[in-house]
């Protein structure tokens, strides 16, 4: 064979690229190369990054479709065994040369002369500026021209006047393709071998090695490079079936890239849509979730889901934020895996809410000062001509109450009470309140009639948090934050204060409530909340939306078809979830409602706060409902007593004990004594219990 060297000397062989270069060269101005950090700051990842509240990654999410690319990778974090097979593979005078081997360069153009293909002979320098200037990329279907191939020589000569040999290097590495979609060394290490560049192996790196100069060949020609790339650089004799087995496990292991880590998918889109990036969507975002606490409630509610199961509840969601701030602390979309719509975001889902809009109805009444607390409704049969005929909503037991005040009829959520407060309002400013509260794609008033009041609207449980974050703030209104805010966030005006402490104080009326729930149930806790339930029609839909001194919690379950639960209310199904998560934030974190600052009242005509107590007449005092009395055997009978005492003494009013008369209630009562279980009543001259206590003595 004919070597090329004894054709061409070295002398003969400078000549020959200086004629080369004058026939050729046209000068022209060329642009100036970007430098090593721009380039390094315009790569971008194929993938945004989310990370948690601590700077925990959390989520990764494909942005680019057309490659798959990770982080930047530095040149001190190859290990020196792919440097040397990079080099070795591809340019092995790379650390002497100025950016064109002189050697490789006459061989390929004497193949070129002699009508063979112009290829070969490109230095990792030359394929460098030929990815950083397009005017250097072949046309498709052609390859690179004489023309092209003269001025990628003096591109390559240029940018090594200005790029260090490990600037130049780590570019190449980052920005070529090594297989199929995978852009960068980082991408091709993850995809084909599951791991990070630095902690490579050495048959790893010649694999990759092998790779750039034909990407997408066989996997039999690919076996070959790489077994003979070992042999050259080990000098000694490899097992090729071995490295083939490698080979192979390694390039259909790409077909599987791993979306890692990818806790929160949703809650990751949801920052896209709504987090208002628009198209300037940077690559590493700093969320407000807590991972922590992300994971807790997950297993919250997916046990409870599970217990549902025999009800035909099938899936729920979790978002819990913070009141002064808007922050997500917790973004649950679904039960996660074992969802049939796992793929759903059932926190942004729009379904019928049910009673938890009466909170609304009353504050815009109290706002406009058309009721109090204590005003009177009346909860009795009522027919309203509406479109299709005459509408006669029904309480949730389909009984009636008779009259009732305000604070009864919120806390025990009585509908038809509801639909008698929602008549004293226009109807269109009450839709323009709700809009207002971030509530989007409401029907005209019309659509709806009086059945708004029970929740005949479609709304997400994100739109419905977020409002009944209003209360929590003392009635301003802001935006949900999905990155850790700095500073306070922008807000506008909804209720006064007055108003949002009033509906405050009614949602966490435990007495208030019992009237329609009992006083044993999920939403009382031993510190401040507020919470409202809801159930839709044919109970398709479960709702327990409440707020602490800090936290505010929306709670959905039901089903992703739509069909009904089985015997399945707003406390037995969300409000367990809604408990449990409220007492997982608590654990060591105490909650009050905060007095009203009576000084700081917008005018003299909103109702002083000190008046709301009026609506608790006759509520016991003691014994404190759950409390436990042991008879002491050193004191003799007769002189162990029990007081029994109530907020506002009137004769009207009896003390009974287990459904026994036992006296007016025009002054505390001292009761005598005995083991058992009992239950003290106040009740008026109707008969009608309006306090309730439960004891036992031992």
């Amino acid at each position: 064979m004919i070597r090329f060297k004894t054709l061409f000397p070295f002398k003969l062989e400078r000549k020959f690229l200086i004629v080369c270069f004058t026939i050729l060269y046209i000068p022209s101005i060329l642009l100036a190369f970007p430098t090593y950090q721009e380039v390094k700051s315009n790569f971008t990842p194929s993938d945004i990054s989310f990370y948690d509240r601590q700077g925990e990654l959390i989520q990764r999410l494909r942005m680019k479709k057309e490659y798959r690319s990770e982080e930047w990778v530095e040149y001190k974090e190859f290990p020196k065994f792919l440097i040397d097979s990079v080099i070795h593979a591809e340019d092995k005078r790379f650390f002497e040369h100025n950016g064109v081997d002189g050697n490789a360069m006459v061989a390929s153009m004497w193949s070129s002369l002699r009508g063979f293909s112009l290829r070969g002979g490109s230095t990792i320098t030359m394929q460098l500026v030929a990815i950083l200037d397009p005017e250097l990329q072949p046309k498709p279907k052609y390859r690179k021209s004489f023309f092209q191939k003269i001025k990628q020589i003096n591109r390559a000569t240029e940018l090594e006047s200005v790029w260090t040999k490990e600037e130049i290097f780590t570019a190449y590495l980052n920005l070529i393709y090594f297989r199929g979609e995978l852009r960068g060394i980082a991408s091709a290490t993850k995809g084909l071998f599951r791991k990070s560049v630095s902690s490579l192996t050495p048959n790893e790196s010649y694999l990759l090695a092998a790779l750039i100069r034909s990407p997408q060949s066989s996997i039999q020609k690919i076996s070959k490079r790489v077994c003979l790339l070992k042999l050259e650089k080990d000098s000694e004799s490899s097992d090729c079936e071995v490295i083939s087995q490698f080979v192979r496990e390694s390039l259909f292991r790409n077909l599987d890239y791993s979306q890692h880590p990818s806790f929160v998918p949703l809650f990751a889109k949801s920052i896209l849509d709504l987090g208002d990036y628009h198209s300037n969507l940077p690559m590493k975002v700093n969320t407000s979730l807590s991972l922590s606490y992300q994971k807790k409630v997950e297993e919250i509610l997916s046990r409870n889901i599970k217990t549902l199961e025999n009800r035909n509840v099938k899936d729920g969601a979790v978002i819990v934020l913070e009141n002064k701030t808007g922050n997500v602390l917790v973004y649950v979309s679904n039960i996660g895996k074992e969802s049939s719509v796992s793929q759903l975001d059932l926190i942004r889902t729009k379904r019928q809410v049910g009673s938890t809009l009466k909170p609304f109805v009353y504050a815009l009444n109290f706002q406009q000062k058309k009721l109090t607390p204590n005003s009177i409704l009346s909860d009795s049969p009522i027919g309203i001509p509406v479109y299709q005929g005459i509408y006669r909503p029904l309480n949730y037991d389909k009984s009636y109450k008779g009259n009732v005040t305000v604070r009864e009829s919120l806390a025990s959520s009585l509908n038809i009470p509801a639909i008698r407060a929602l008549s004293f309002l226009d109807v269109n400013e009450f839709v323009s309140i709700l809009t207002d509260l971030g509530i989007q794609g409401l029907q005209y008033p019309e659509y709806y009639g009086p059945s708004l009041a029970l929740g005949a609207a479609d709304i997400n449980l994100l739109e419905l948090t977020n409002a009944y974050r209003v209360f929590a703030n003392g009635g301003m209104y802001s935006k949900v934050q999905w990155k850790q805010a700095e500073g306070k966030p922008l807000q506008t005006v909804i209720f006064s204060p007055q108003v949002s402490y009033m509906i405050s104080d009614i949602l966490s009326d435990r007495e208030a409530r019992s009237y329609g729930f009992g006083w044993d149930n999920f939403l009382s806790t031993s510190y401040f909340t507020a919470v409202k339930t809801g159930t839709s029609q044919d109970m398709r839909d479960n709702w327990c939306i409440g707020y602490s001194e800090h936290y505010t919690v929306g709670v959905w379950v039901g089903n992703p078809t739509g069909s009904p639960m089985l015997d399945v209310s707003g406390i037995t199904g969300a409000a367990p979830v809604w408990r449990e998560t409220m007492d997982l934030l608590h654990e060591s974190l105490g909650s009050q409602l905060k007095p009203l600052d009576v000084d700081s009242q917008i005018s003299d005509e909103v109702p002083n706060p000190n008046t709301i107590e009026k609506t608790k007449s006759f509520r016991i005092l003691t014994p404190v409902s759950g409390s436990i009395f042991a008879l002491d055997p050193d004191i003799p009978n007769g002189r162990q007593k029990i007081l029994f005492t109530i907020s506002s003494y009137d004769v009207s009013y009896s003390y009974h004990l287990n459904d026994l008369f036992l006296a007016r209630a025009g002054e505390p009562y001292l009761w005598e004594p005995k083991k058992g279980e009992y239950r003290l009543e106040i009740k008026d001259k109707n008969n009608k219990v309006v306090s309730l206590s439960f004891f036992e003595v031992r």
